[in-house]
């Protein structure tokens, strides 16, 4: 019996027929989210909120893994020396355009190494003081600093944050000196100024909100630009005299250098569309951060412009101080 001739579209269904599983059987790699920092601060819990509609938009898995160290340095060295495959990327915050400022040598180079994907939301800080401090607004909080010269101690979660900038910028346009506390985490300076123990701290306001709210501590002005809708009785540093303190953090994601073009566009373009979507929306108004839609390009002027503007502050500073 004569074998059957397949034509040629026969043979091309054929094939298309048998590599189609071959295919789908291949599982896509999740990604990896690195954070930094400790889990619960503002960079953790902004990750956290977007990586699950991340990972609906991308369809793969997003996992969240906290890295913490000194001055971030582990957590992105670990992104920066990743495969450029779009399975690891990095979360941060302001620390990252600082740290060649506070470090001479560092394992990475943050635009060498590093691709900004997109950055999707910034906030300001804010000056809280102890409620037995005697002093009630900025004004009579500088006169209170300049009579007693590196008395008033102060802390920050971490060391190159915005918390950390706005204490220096403070510092040098108000011609005063204080005494810092570095602390591991935002959580036990909140808990020692609470107790007495620290004068002054710079926080998040979602992060202070409460013990603000139940009189446990003052907050007196926020580094914001404006008014924050979570206090809008609270002043700016700008209405209280201090027109140039303004300092607010920008979180990008960021993946290792070499990623392709097309990859770049899909993964930043997946966390921009998470952080404009409601109810994602609503519950970051919320917590207090400001929604920014800067995709690569945008985010690369902005990781450029704060090493420029922070890393002078730092070096007129002379000292993480």
């Amino acid at each position: 019996m004569p074998r059957p001739i397949l034509t040629r579209r026969a043979l091309l269904a054929a094939g298309a027929t048998m590599a189609a599983p071959a295919l789908h059987a291949q599982p896509r790699r999740p990604i990896r989210l690195i954070i930094p920092f400790s889990a619960g601060g503002n960079t953790d819990v902004l990750a956290r909120l977007l990586a699950p509609r991340a990972a609906e938009l991308l369809g793969v898995p997003v996992a969240v893994e906290n890295r913490p160290s000194a001055s971030a340095i582990v957590g992105v060295e670990a992104v920066a020396r990743a495969q450029p495959d779009g399975t690891t990327l990095l979360c941060c915050d302001t620390t990252l355009p600082v740290l060649p400022a506070l470090h001479q040598q560092l394992p990475f180079d943050i635009f060498r190494d590093l691709v900004p994907l997109a950055s999707v939301a910034s906030a300001p800080t804010t000056l809280v003081v102890r409620a037995s401090l005697p002093a009630k607004t900025l004004p009579e909080f500088i006169a209170l600093a300049k009579a007693e010269p590196g008395r008033i101690t102060y802390a920050t979660g971490s060391i190159g944050g915005t918390a950390h900038l706005a204490a220096l910028l403070l510092q040098e346009q108000a011609g005063i000196r204080m005494n810092f506390v570095p602390y591991s985490g935002a959580g036990q300076a909140a808990n020692d100024l609470v107790a007495g123990h620290l004068d002054v701290n710079f926080s998040a306001l979602n992060a202070i909100l409460g013990l603000m709210q139940a009189g446990t501590i003052r907050a007196l002005a926020t580094s914001g630009a404006e008014r924050q809708a979570l206090a809008p009785e609270l002043p700016t540093f700008r209405e209280s005299g201090l027109p140039n303190v303004v300092v607010a953090a920008h979180w990008g994601f960021y993946a290792p250098a070499g990623l392709a073009p097309e990859q770049v566009e899909k993964i930043g373009g997946a966390f921009l569309q998470a952080a404009r979507e409601e109810p994602l929306k609503a519950e970051l108004t919320r917590r207090g951060y400001a929604q920014v839609q800067a995709d690569a390009p945008a985010h690369a002027r902005i990781l450029r412009e704060e090493y420029e503007k922070w890393g002078g502050v730092m070096r007129r500073a002379g000292s993480v101080g």
